[in-house]
This record gives C-alpha cells, structure tokens and sequence, in this order.
C-alpha cells in the first residue's frame, strides 16, 4: 500500500555567531630569554585549534531549539481563510443546483461527463476527502500536542520536556520550529570541534519503534495483507501511515455519487486495469488495444519460450512462478517478476564470466537434460533431440575451464551422451549409430569429436578434476566407442588419449594405500568396446596390454585389491584376450604367462570360483585361442600359438572337469564349456593322428553319460522348453517398440538359443571327419525332433520381420544367437537320419534367409551342399520338366561362383561371427554389427547378409553389370558358359526355390509377385544397349528362357484365383516394383528411368512378345505414379495396338487396382479416347480405357463426375468414335464392391441407371446425341 512521504530527519539548524567574539589574546613569552617558547609541529593546526576550544568554555545554550517541520508548517500557512471561499462556492452551487429542473439538470450532467469524462464524480470526490482530511488533521494540531524529550545535553542528563504544538511561537512572536529529537546514536562531547556551532538532529527512534514485516515477492497482483498496529505494550511508537480497509476508490464509491442522480460506475478492484485505465485513461475506450500492456499474462500452458525452471531443473507452473519468495535465488534475471529461470536465460548464464555462476546453470542443465531424458517434463516433449544438442553444446563449451565449471560440463556431457541411453552400457556387439533415429538427428554424430577427444586426454592426463569427472570422461569415452565404428577409430587415434586412459584407471600402486585410487575395470570394458570396433584398433591396444598381465599374475584370493574388484579386473582382461584372439592377435601372451595361465584354470576349475562371468570368460578364452592354434598360419603374426602348445597344457581335460560344480541352471556357464570342447575336438580332428580318434573317445566317455541321463540332459530339454515358451511371448510389436521387460525376454531368448546351439557343435565335433552319410549312432542323444520343430518356429517367427524396423535398433543382437542356432541345426541336420533331401534344401533356403552379417562363411557352406544336391536325377524324380542341356556343362555348378560372390563380404566390412574360424581371424575387420536399419533385407545394402527373398538372381545382376562385376576376374578356368545358360541356371534355380519351399509350407519366404517380375524384365533388359546382329541371339528369345520365366509368373496372373476380382482390392503390399527395383539400381536411379528404357526396348526389338508386353502393364496400375500412364498411353501409343492382353492374363493380385481411383488427369483421359477411337486397343487396355472414359461421364459411376468434362467426352465419342467403342462406353457398369465386372458381362447390366443416363444426354448432349442413344439406354 502506498502512503505519503514521512519526514524522520529534522531540518539543519546553523547557529548563530557570539555576539561578542573574542579577540585573540597575545601569549606570554615564556623562556629566560623572552623570546617565544618553541612549538613542535607534531600537531596540525588543525588539531591544536580543536584543543583550544576544548579549553575555552563554550557559550552554546545547552537547550535544543524546536525544530518545525517545513511541510507542515508551510501547508498550515497557506490554508489561511480558505474554508470561507470554498464554503460560498459550494453554497451557491447548491442554490443554483436546486433551482434548476430536472431536465436542465441532466443537460448539465451529460456536459460534465462529456466534457471531463465517466470519472469526474471519483476525481471530485477524491478532492473532498482530501480536503476534509487536511481540516480534520488541522483541527486535531490545534487541540493536542506531543512531549518531546531531550536528550542532547552535553553532560549527557535528561532535559526538561516540552511541549509542542502546531501554533507554538518565539517570544518574538513569530512561528517556531518544533524540537526535532536528538539522534539515538550520538553522546555528549563526541561532536568535533571544528563543527561544534552546526549539528544534525535524528528524531529519538528506539528499536522498538522499527516495525519489520515478511517481504513478498513484486507482483501487481498480489493484495497486500493488514497486518494489527502496535499495541500499548510496544512502548513508544511512530505511526507511517494508516491503513484503510478498503481501497480509497471503493471506500469513495460507497460514499454515494458526487453528482446529484449520478448512476456511479460498477466497482473494480484497484490496481485491476480497469481501474488504471479509469484513473490515468478515462477517455480511453475499454478495449482500446493501446492499452492491452496492462492486461496480465494469460494462464495458458507454458511453451518452452516462457518455461521456467527452478535451480534443481524442475519447471515451475506459471502461477507459482508469480508468488514464489525472493530469497529462493530465482529473480537473478532480467524478468525479476516471474521466479524461475527459461531456457534461453539458462543457455545466456551458462556461458557468464563469473564462475560459480556458469558452474551453477550448467549445472541446471544437467539436470534438464535427466528430466527430458526420463520423461519428467511433458511441457518440451518432442523437443528432446533439440534440447539434447542445446545443452550438449552448452557442456562442450565450457571443457576447457578449470575447476567447478569444467567438472559441471563434463557432468552435461555425460547426461546427454551417456545416461541418456544408460541402458546400452553392456551392449558390445553391434554399433548403436541408429540409437536415436537417423544419422541426420542424430546427436552424437554432431559432436566436434576431435575437439571432445583432446579435451578428455587433457583432462585424464592432468587429472586435475573430481575422481567423479574423470570417472564420468570413462563412460563418455565409453558410449562414444559404443556409437560407431569410426568414432572408436579416432579415440583410439587421439594422441596420448588411451595412454591416458590406462594410467589414470588401470596403472595405480600396488599396493594401494589409504590415498591412493583403485583400478577402474570399466577402463576395461572400453579397451574391449574399442578392440571390437575394428582390427586396427585391436592392434594399436597391443603395447598398453602388456601392463595388464599384473592381473594375471595374482589370483583374486590373494590379491592385494578386495576380491570383487579383483574377479573384476581379471574378467576384464582375459576378455580383452579374447578380443585380440578374434583377429588372430595376441596370442602369445598364452606362452608368456603359461604358467599363471595355468594357476587360473585350476582356481577356475575349483569350487572356491564363484564367479559365474569370470567362469564363462576363461572359457571363451581357451576357445578362441584354440581356434588360433588349429591354423597357426592365420594368426598374426603367423605361429603366434601352436597346436602342440595346446596339447601340453590339457585343456581338454581341463574345461571338462569343471562340469561337477554346475547344475542345469547355469545353462550360460553350460554352454561356454560346450563351445570350448567342441574348439578342442575340431582342432584335434585337423592336427591329430587318426583325426583324433583317441581325443573323441575320451570326450565321448566323458559326456555320453551326462546327455543320456544327467545334468546336461536337463540343461538341454530346459533350455528347449524355455526357449519355446519365450519365442510365444514375443509378438512383432514386442519387437518394433520394445519395453524393458521385452529386452529381459529377448536377452533370455539369446542365452538359451546360444546353449542349443553350443550342444549342437559339439555333437557335431564328436563326428568322425569327411562323413559322406549320418552315422550309424549318434555321438550322445539329442532330441532331434524337438529341436527340429523349435527350429522350424524360429526360421517363421515374426520377429525377422520386425527386428529390422524396431525403435530398439540394438535388438538385432539378441537375434544372432537365434541365426546362430538354425545355422547349427542346419549343419546337424545333414547327419540326422530321415532327413531327405528335398527337406534338407527346403531348410537351406529358408534358413540362409535369416542370416546376419558375420554367417557368411556358413551360408556358402550350405549353399555349396544345396547346389551339389540339385542334379538332374534330383529333378526328374520330381516330375519337373527340364531339358537336359541344362545339365551339360556341370549344371548348378555354373552358377555357384556368382553366388559365392553375392555372400562374399567386402574387406573393409568383413564381421566377424560368434564362433570365431580360422578363416575370420584373418579376414575380419570388425566384430560389431553394423546398425540394424542399415540392414534392412529388402532394402540396399553393402554387406551380404541379411539376404532378399530373390537373392537367386545375383548371376543376372552380375550380366547386367559385367563391366563393374568382380565375380568374372576370379572365375576358375574351367567355367566355360554362354549368358543364355547362366540365365537357364538362374530362372530353373528360382523355380526350384519356390517348388520346394511351396511342398515344405514356407509360402512367407517365397519371392513377391513383385520381385519375380522384376527378374523377368532383368532378363529382358540384358539386350539394353547391345548391338546384336540376329534377334535368335537374345536371350530372352531362348526357348527354355521363355519357358522358365513363363513358369515363374504363372501363379501371378489373375486368372489363376478369384481372388483377383475382388473388391475393393486387397490391402496394397509393402513392396512395390519401384522399392524392388531400389536394391539393384540403387537410390540415383529411379525405376522410372528403368522403366522408360524398358518400354522403349519393347518398342524396338520385342516384335510383341507376349510376356515382356505383361511386363509392361503393372506400373500401369492405379497405385502407381501418374508418369507411368502418362509414358506409355501418350508417348508410346504407338505400341498399345501390340499389346493385346487378355484380362485373365494380366500379372496382379487384383484387376481393382487398374480401375480405382478414377483417372482424373486429362492428358491421360485424352490419350484413352484417342486409343478408343483409333480402334487401337484390345483385352485389358481396352477394359481399362473404357472403364475411365465412362466414370468420367455417367454419375451413376462416379459422383463427382463434372457435367462439362462429362459433356465433352461424351461429345467427342459420338462425333469421332466407331459403333462399338460408343456402345462399350454408354452401356459400360461396374461395382465398387464385390467380384469386377469383366467383359462381356460388364456391358450387358441392366437398370435404372440407364434412364438416368439418358436424362443426363438429354439434358446436356442435345436431340441429336439422344436420338443416337436413345436405342442402347432404352434396350
């Protein structure tokens, strides 16, 4: 509440000077010699003047004179006889005012508010009332007085009280100045003696007088609150004012209107604008928008530009940003109203000069960025990735500062980097690019890596920030390895970065002290991250492992660190071994420390291990290097470890004696122990005598009694009935957005596949080498016919479909171990008894559909047995009709090399598998899978697998792109073919393909109508572009050539179902021919252009062939561009005359798609009158013509047909048009639900359609249209 001015300070009184000044007094000379005593200046003479009128005794009244207050006293002075004057003005006012009548008095009325306003009677009143409080206070002076004590003597005593009023005088008569209180802060003899004749008085404040309430925030529209005046008990009190209880303008409102009749104005509440706008704008209108500044801000929700944030990055609502306190710390901005801080004012602060300032909002933002990350702040949703890239260039600019900044913006980095995805830490076998969309948003892939990675080698060098920073720098370097393959290259590249890294997380004393840090195993973890992410950087961690061994050399019950942190450490290392070991790297070190090494095994065989993740690691670990010494040629350098080697340490015997301490659910641990002796036993079948026939014996005694009735029986049937019941619980759904409990099943689902499939191989590696037939008996017992339908359920199951697409990109790795196991039972089922051939190709097929890059080495296995089983004795058991020159010159084995080629992966791009094979330890380069979205099947791709439903035809691919094709510089001597023949082999593979997957029930892995007629016009566009000198030489002339692709698109035409001629059409498929055709030409050529040179390529050497003219139809369709019509019926009409189609013959899964929608262009339409009346068309064309011709002309078929085009159309058919053309169109019906109408019968319907028809000619065509017609509508 305002009140007025109050004066607590008196005036200045200045004395006046004695009346009898003194004149200065000679000094006696002091001194024998009359002369004046000699005076020091040690004192100023400033100071001897003070001490001299401390000897002088002072004249001074010791009476305070009255001090007036000038305010008052001057408003007393200017009253005068004022009430006498205003008194007759109002009485003759009110003399005038009753004389008038009533109706001069609402004349005046209207004049005065027209001429001052609607609120003049307010403005008068208020006048009145003040002019009233002024007598009032006036007469109350007159009548009361106030004791003042003094308390300015010098010595210090009480003076006597005085007695003040407003008309106290002077003995001369005149005014005096009442007595202003002496300040409570001065004593007597404390004023210097050079302004001992000046002085200022205080009024005598107490600090009981002082009155202190609880502040509030500024807000307009916060009331202020009445708090009780001082009580009696306060003691002596000085008032600032009065608080009314009400506003002055309501109280003047209920005092009733000035002006005599007035109807006064609706109340408001003061400080509203409306009560602004009457008090400083009353001519202003009440919606003037020159005036909307004073309207408050509206309570709609908060967009991020008036979000405010508290200091702990919680947004605060818009009506608690008003009212909160000030002392919170939330006004330090320029909009001091509002409590909180926006995000533009954050991003503003955290780049200020001040330290602890830029430390605190960074700060703020890092916890911004958790609640985004959580979910906790809907008010920015879908405004993450922004704000994410906000605040991480927020961090990334305050790195190089030292102390509480730099470590706040080492936090911001590792909220937006890595707790934003926290849990993908485990996550090492594929790169997480695709994390957060594509690489356009995503944000790490914007980051200015060569600038973070310098700074982070810096920082862990120095190692001048909190343990907490250098800890959260790991992780960053961590996530950032885990992101991409190229990004781990370049930590690995950064100066003294890993160096760094080791020694300030790897390399502290040992033994530790109290002060000292202890090793970090994360480090680890990230040295293993980088290793996988390529063979360069596995060979570049070479030189720091070495420091490593000093976690080998003790074990964890006698090390120096606790024994969890030195399980840790150790499982950290021996998985960075098996890093190295998957290039073939590293090796050695199994020669260098044999002997500590050998102390492992045995504590890790032993029941005082209890570490199930260290178990399995040591396992894997022997696996690998096992691998390693099968070939030493392959490792690097070549005979880094020797099979010999292998032999003498026992590790076969060794990895079989910790069996003992497992039960059946350890089922990981099982199958670690499994993978291991199966590497033993394969390496004894290549370098032992007899093909290890003693080392099986063994291992066979060993195991056979535990698969017939022991724990590793019941690890197998759990693991089987586990994995069943999981894979039934996932759903496509589950796995294009999965939740946290869809990852737990999916994890799970990869352990118990990975534990089928590890019994597999080594049932597989207990086989006697080069078995030409399954064996009389099985190794061990195995339930085959569970496995194979658990197998069978997995190669169907819908997660293929849906891994590729998921919003979890990373899903893709638990789907490897599923690949991995139907590549084992593929490779089991071969031995199994009862399994034909046909049965075997059809899992063959099926099953190299579901591989993922690094199963490279075994899809060309299988395919090399596939091939070599279809041979002509195995097509005519069958009933196919193939000639027998295609067998001539070594049948499938003509094709095999382009084959071969099509899953041979890239040197640069080359994963390596799970199992590791003396072939990947020298030809891979990575051991992480590439993003799952850029390995989409039906998409295009670098890397051979996962491979399209119509991979079959990679040799017409390679004819296609001779030139560029790699497959014919590396093409044995031997192969002697012509083009013709690798297109018989390719087309009579394609219908074997789809023959046996058909009998086996795989229809879902069979090539889309799409994808085979694609390969159909491949083949036809071999002749693109070549220079042939006798038609007999195109190869699509060929005879078994015309055949097979006849064959192919059979089941496509739509007369082969019924189905065809329902509508509305059927749902439209994923796949069309221009998505098809992507994965070959590639995303610069559109199949538009493919297209325009295939139509052009019929134009000249097709002599109208029937299937390359179906070929030309489907881009035809209704769901295609409008260009395709267009090119053909406009730009090629030419041709349409050689294009006779029946209906039944055109290759769709629904004739609907040709009619529906109605053709609405008019270049289109034009072309089909032109071809109908030029008597051009025939089958299907003609159909198609005629059903867009008459939708746009009857409304019966089409409502939104327009009388004019319908008009002309139909103007233009009768004038230039033959009999039938004109007949076809005016009796032409067709449905828009149920089966098509198909000529003949869709132009002998009858109804009430054609009276309307003819209303409608008769109406817009004139007599002479409708005597023509007249007879077709009415018959």
């Amino acid at each position: 509440m305002q009140q007025g001015p109050v004066h607590l300070v008196g005036s200045i009184l200045e004395r006046k000077p004695r009346a009898t000044p003194l004149a200065p007094s000679p000094k006696p000379a002091s001194g024998k010699t009359g002369f004046p005593a000699v005076q020091h200046r040690s004192q100023s003479a400033f100071a001897r003047s003070r001490e001299q009128q401390k000897r002088t005794p002072s004249a001074r009244s010791q009476q305070v004179p009255a001090v007036q207050n000038v305010h008052a006293s001057a408003l007393e002075a200017g009253n005068g006889n004022t009430d006498d004057w205003r008194e007759q003005i109002d009485e003759e006012n009110r003399r005038r005012v009753e004389a008038m009548s009533e109706e001069e008095r609402e004349e005046e009325r209207r004049e005065i508010l027209q001429r001052f306003g609607p609120s003049v009677s307010e403005t008068l009143r208020k006048v009145r009332e003040l002019r009233e409080k002024k007598r009032l206070g006036s007469e109350r002076r007159e009548t009361e007085g106030t004791s003042v004590t003094n308390r300015g003597a010098p010595d210090g005593t009480f003076g006597q009280n005085v007695k003040l009023t407003s008309a106290l005088t002077s003995s001369s008569g005149k005014p005096s100045r009442p007595s202003s209180p002496p300040s409570a802060m001065s004593r007597g003899g404390t004023r210097p003696s050079s302004r001992a004749d000046r002085s200022v008085r205080f009024a005598d404040i107490t600090s009981k007088d002082i009155h202190v309430y609880e502040s509030a925030p500024p807000s307009p529209r916060r009331r202020p609150l009445a708090l009780p005046p001082p009580s009696d008990a306060d003691g002596p009190t000085i008032s600032l004012g009065e608080w009314a209880p009400t506003s002055p303008s309501v109280r003047r409102r209920e005092q009733g209107p000035f002006l005599p009749d007035a109807q006064s104005p609706p109340q408001v509440e003061e400080g509203t604008p409306e009560d602004i706008r009457r008090r400083f704008f009353p001519t202003a209108l009440a919606n003037d928008p020159s005036l909307a500044w004073m309207e408050p801000s509206s309570d709609s929700p908060a967009t991020p530009s008036t979000l405010r944030f508290d200091l702990t990055g919680a947004p605060i609502p818009p009506d608690v940003s008003a009212v909160l306190p000030t002392h919170l710390g939330l006004h330090h901005h320029a909009e001091g109203v509002h409590a909180g801080y926006s995000l533009d004012e954050l991003f503003l602060l955290s780049r200020s000069t001040v330290p602890a300032q830029r430390a605190a909002i960074i700060g703020v933002l890092a916890h911004i960025a958790r609640r985004l990350k959580n979910g906790k702040t809907v008010q920015l949703s879908g405004q993450d990735s922004d704000l994410r890239k906000r605040i991480m260039a927020a961090g990334i600019e305050a790195l190089a500062e030292r102390g509480s900044v730099g470590a706040r913006a080492v936090e911001v980095l590792w909220e937006c980097i890595v707790n934003w995805h926290g849990d993908v830490t485990s996550i090492q076998s594929i790169e997480l690019e695709t994390l957060d969309g594509a690489s356009e948003e995503d944000p790490i892939s914007t980051l200015p890596l060569e600038y973070i990675l310098s700074q982070a080698s810096s920082a862990l060098a120095i190692r001048a920030l909190p343990g907490e920073s250098l800890t959260q720098w790991l992780a960053i370097l961590h996530r950032l390895g885990q992101h991409s393959n190229a990004i781990a290259n370049s930590i690995v590249s950064t100066s003294g970065l890993v160096a760094s890294v080791v020694q300030a997380f790897l390399l502290t004393p040992i033994p530790p002290s109290c002060d000292s840090p202890l090793p970090d195993p994360f480090a680890l973890e990230l040295l293993v991250t980088l290793a996988l992410a390529s063979r360069v950087n596995a060979s570049a961690l070479l030189g720091p492992a070495d420091a490593l061994l000093r976690y080998v050399t003790t074990l964890p019950t006698v090390s120096s660190y606790p024994l969890h942190l030195a399980v840790a450490l150790l499982t950290g290392t021996l998985r960075l071994y098996t890093a190295f070991a998957s290039y073939g790297l590293y090796a050695h070190v199994a020669t260098t420390a044999a002997e500590h090494f050998s102390q492992i095994g045995r504590y890790i065989a032993s029941a005082e291990c209890t570490s199930k993740q260290l178990r399995e690691t040591w396992y894997e670990l022997l696996a690998a290097w096992m691998v390693c010494a099968r070939d030493p040629h392959r490792t690097t350098p070549s005979h880094d470890i020797l099979w010999s080697q292998v032999v003498g340490w026992d590790w076969g015997e060794e990895v079989l004696e910790t069996r003992r301490w497992l039960t059946a659910e350890d089922h990981t641990t099982w199958a670690a122990i499994w993978r291991a002796e199966a590497a033993w036993l394969e390496g004894v079948r290549v370098n032992e005598p007899r093909s290890g026939q003693e080392a099986r014996s063994t291992a066979l005694g060993a195991l056979q009694a535990g698969f017939q009735s022991g724990v590793e029986k019941d690890v197998v049937e759990r693991s089987h009935q586990m994995l069943g019941q999981l894979l039934d619980s996932i759903s496509g759904d589950s796995i294009r957005s999965p939740r946290h409990k869809d990852l737990i099943t999916l994890n799970a689902t990869a352990g118990h596949a990975s534990a089928l499939a590890a019994v597999m191989r080594l049932w597989l590696s207990c086989l006697p080498p080069q078995l030409s037939e399954p064996p009389e008996s099985p190794p061990f017992i195995l339930p085959f016919s569970k496995l194979s339908s658990l197998c069978s359920q997995v190669t169907l199951h819908p997660i293929w479909a849906s891994v590729f697409s998921s919003d979890v990109p990373y899903t893709l790795v638990f789907c490897r171990p599923l690949a991995l196991l139907l590549s084992s039972y593929l490779e089991l089922s071969r031995q199994i008894p009862g399994i034909t051939q046909s049965v075997w190709i059809a899992q063959a097929f099926s099953i190299t559909l579901r591989l993922l890059p690094g199963d490279e080495e075994d899809a060309q296995r299988n395919l090399g047995y596939a091939l070599d089983l279809i041979t002509a004795d195995f097509v005519n058991t069958r009933s196919w009709d193939v000639p027998a020159i295609i067998w001539e010159k070594g049948g499938m084995q003509i094709v095999k090399p382009f084959l071969d080629s099509r899953l041979q992966p890239k040197e640069e791009i080359s994963v390596g598998p799970i199992w590791i094979s003396p072939r990947s330890i020298a030809v891979a380069s990575t051991q992480r899978l590439p993003p799952a979205q850029s390995l989409i099947p039906d998409a295009r791709h670098n890397y051979p697998l996962p491979l399209a439903k119509d991979w079959l035809s990679a040799p017409i691919d390679s004819l296609l792109r001779s030139g560029d094709s790699d497959v014919f510089k590396s093409l044995p001597l031997s192969w002697d073919a012509s083009e013709s023949e690798v297109v018989r082999l390719s087309l009579l593979l394609a219908k074997i393909h789809r023959e046996i997957l058909c009998t086996h029930g795989m229809h879902a892995l069979i090539p889309s109508r799409e994808e085979t007629l694609f390969t159909c016009m491949k083949v036809f566009m071999l002749e693109h572009g070549q220079q042939q000198n006798d038609s007999t030489e195109e190869v699509f002339r060929d005879a078994i050539v015309g055949r097979l692709m006849d064959e192919l698109v059979a089941p496509f035409a739509a007369g082969t179902t019924t189905m065809s001629l329902q509508l509305p059409s059927p749902e439209i498929p994923a796949q069309n021919l221009e998505s098809v055709a992507k994965r070959f030409l590639g995303p610069s050529t559109p199949f538009y252009q493919f297209y325009t040179d295939f139509v052009g390529l019929y134009d000249a050497i097709s002599f109208a062939h029937p299937l390359f003219a179906r070929l030309l139809l489907p881009p035809l369709s209704m769901r295609y561009s409008l260009d395709y019509r267009k090119y053909l019926w406009a730009d090629y009409a030419h041709v349409l005359k050689t294009i006779r189609i029946p209906v039944d013959a055109v290759l769709t899964g629904s004739i609907g798609e040709y009619l529906w929608p109605v053709e609405g262009d008019a270049e289109v339409l034009g072309s089909y009158l032109r071809a109908l009346i030029r008597g051009l068309l025939d089958g299907v064309l003609r159909f198609i013509a005629v059903h867009h011709i008459a939708c746009n002309i009857w409304s019966d078929l089409n409502e939104s047909v327009e009388d004019d085009k319908g008009k002309k159309l139909l103007q233009t058919l009768v004038d230039q048009a033959g009999f039938d053309a004109i007949r076809e169109v005016v009796c032409y019906r067709q449905v828009q639900a149920g089966m098509v109408l198909v000529p003949p019968t869709c132009f002998a319907q009858v109804g009430d359609w054609k009276s309307m028809r003819l209303e409608f000619v008769k109406r817009t065509g004139g007599n002479s249209i409708y005597d023509r017609l007249k007879a077709l509508l009415e018959n």
